[in-house]
């Protein structure tokens, strides 16, 4: 679920060629600029620092920025939503894990806190260029666009933080299609849909191990960005929007995941997402630990558990809004979700395909005991998740009781 490297990073099956030499890397990254630049139209109005980084050197910035902008507590926190919601095994040390499937996954990335680009210097030759193309367009997107603004959890939610990503991935997978085929391939369907495609298997083939091994939802919260970010740009273009409109999609950036999964949602029929708001103090003596919006690509994620593709997606499609938290006295903990529906009939729906995710799951992947508790209540549905089965009972009854919701 933590998303806020993956606008930054590029995901590609690599080439075997020898990498570039480094006195090299300069002359190429300015050729690759000046091509970028006249693509999209967008000069970097100042010079672009850059850098060339290790293996070594890129886990050690992954590790520290997961520390700087989340911190330990939080990282902490949502792996036991994860877990809880039957996504992780008990035993996995989350933070460990995302730290080596991000830092296994780049090959090359743009720092926007530092305004810096960073190439990986095990490149081979032969994808170093396009590798470039897509890491300078982030550094346009930050710094001409405000694009390192959105990816701020401070400011935004996960969900929120999930569909800027994903337009942010997309339109820079798009630059670097573009990039190396000379042509602009962004309203051609069938393309698109073919590169969207093979992205799963690029990014989870075996010159990725730990991404190969990794829990479906952590392979699919990586891919999310990319995948549909790119279908979601190339939508916007297939409907008629110019580059130049492209450009004015960063002032008002989609606000859920359900618009990326759904680009009509976005461009066509806007609909926002409701806002649900639970007090800090849900709970006597219990701390929120981790809070946040999950989304539509969530809901979807917790059926696909155990449900076909297509009942998943019908019984996800209908999200309107969520609030996701984490609560804990120090030696218990609960995961809770009060979520807005569309109608009632699609909470219903939500309802009844969750209960049968969780019937009969008494315990996790571990053999720890987990017990859940929903309740469906007009177009309102509201879960959770705890090892203290009466903890969760009562975290939806107060839930049901002091939530906020303001419909948009």
């Amino acid at each position: 679920m933590i998303h806020w490297l993956t606008a930054w990073v590029l995901l590609l099956q690599l080439g075997g060629t020898p990498a570039v030499d480094k006195n090299s890397l300069q002359t190429l990254a300015q050729t690759a600029l000046k091509k970028v630049e006249r693509m999209r139209g967008q000069v970097l109005s100042a010079p672009l620092k850059m850098g060339v980084k290790s293996r070594a050197e890129i886990l050690t910035f992954v590790t520290s920025r997961l520390s700087q902008e989340y911190g330990p507590e939080k990282v902490k926190a949502e792996g036991w939503l994860l877990k809880d919601q039957g996504f992780l095994s008990h035993d996995i040390d989350y933070g460990q894990l995302v730290s080596e499937l991000l830092s296994e996954q780049i090959a090359g990335f743009y720092d926007h806190t530092r305004q810096e680009l960073h190439i990986a210097d095990w490149l081979g030759a032969a994808v170093q260029e396009p590798v470039m193309a897509h890491e300078i367009f982030h550094a346009i997107q930050d710094q001409e666009w405000g694009g390192g603004r959105l990816l701020d959890s401070k400011r935004f939610n996960h969900d929120q933080i999930l569909a800027h990503a994903a337009l942010l991935e997309g339109d820079a997978t798009i630059v670097m299609l573009n990039y190396s085929s000379g042509a602009d391939m962004s309203t051609s369907a069938m393309t698109i849909n073919m590169v969207a495609a093979s992205l799963p298997m690029q990014m989870s083939s075996n010159q990725f191990p730990t991404m190969a091994k990794a829990p479906l939802y952590l392979k699919q919260s990586l891919i999310f960005p990319y995948q549909q970010g790119l279908l979601f740009v190339s939508a916007l273009r297939q409907s008629g929007l110019s580059w130049t409109k492209i450009r004015e999609v960063y002032k008002d950036p989609p606000r859920s995941t359900e618009q990326i999964l759904h680009p009509k949602k976005y461009y066509s029929n806007r609909d926002h997402p409701s806002s649900v708001e639970l007090p800090d103090n849900l709970i006597p003596g219990f701390k929120v630990r981790w809070s946040g919006a999950t989304g539509e690509f969530h809901a979807r994620q917790l059926l696909l558990q155990k449900l076909p593709t297509t009942d998943a997606i019908s019984g996800a499609e209908g999200w309107d809004g969520d609030q996701t938290v984490v609560l804990s006295d120090g030696a218990r903990h609960v995961s809770l979700t009060y979520s807005v529906w569309d109608s009632v009939d699609d909470a219903r729906d939500f309802a009844k395909k969750l209960r049968q995710v969780v019937q009969g799951a008494k315990k996790s992947r571990s053999g720890a005991a987990v017990h859940s508790h929903l309740q469906q209540t007009n177009d309102i549905v509201v879960y959770a998740f705890s090892k203290d089965g009466e903890l969760s009972r009562k975290a939806v009854k107060l839930a049901l009781k002091t939530a906020k919701v303001e419909r948009r």
